[in-house]
């Protein structure tokens, strides 16, 4: 039986507002204004980018910790893409502000293409990641 950590109310004017139960965390977000919402918050789909960064940056984190890897100060910027049937690609950048060896930045990369979710995202959407390393 699956345990609920969220629960999501439709505010009107398609805006939705999510609290979790866990760290009282809350956040909004809005359909586009293009397509009659609001568009002040971040639509669902910045926010299904953000969470696979968020996964994306744990897994370094756990992967880097378990190896010495340093990932403190690594950052993860995310958006998506549209196509004619909606989202067609989540778009990542990652910089690592300080210099890693070769078999790091494999592990990271690793790291990364390992995000389970990431993974449970349907395989019609493109997932492009750009990498910045610092020398």
């Amino acid at each position: 039986m699956s345990k609920y950590t969220s629960k999501t109310v439709h505010e009107g004017s398609m805006r939705c507002r999510s609290e979790f139960s866990i760290g009282q965390a809350v956040f909004t977000t809005d359909v586009a204004s293009a397509l009659g919402g609001l568009g002040e918050q971040p639509s669902p789909a910045a926010l299904l980018a953000a969470t696979v960064a968020s996964c994306m940056a744990s897994m370094m984190a756990y992967l880097g910790a378990r190896r010495g890897i340093d990932t403190k100060g690594i950052s993860i910027e995310s958006g998506y893409e549209e196509g004619k049937n909606g989202l067609s690609a989540l778009v990542f950048h990652i910089t690592v502000p300080h210099a890693v060896a070769e078999a790091e930045r494999s592990v990271l990369e690793a790291a990364v293409k390992g995000c389970p979710v990431g993974a449970a995202i349907a395989p019609s959407v493109e997932k492009k990641i750009s990498w910045t390393w610092a020398e």
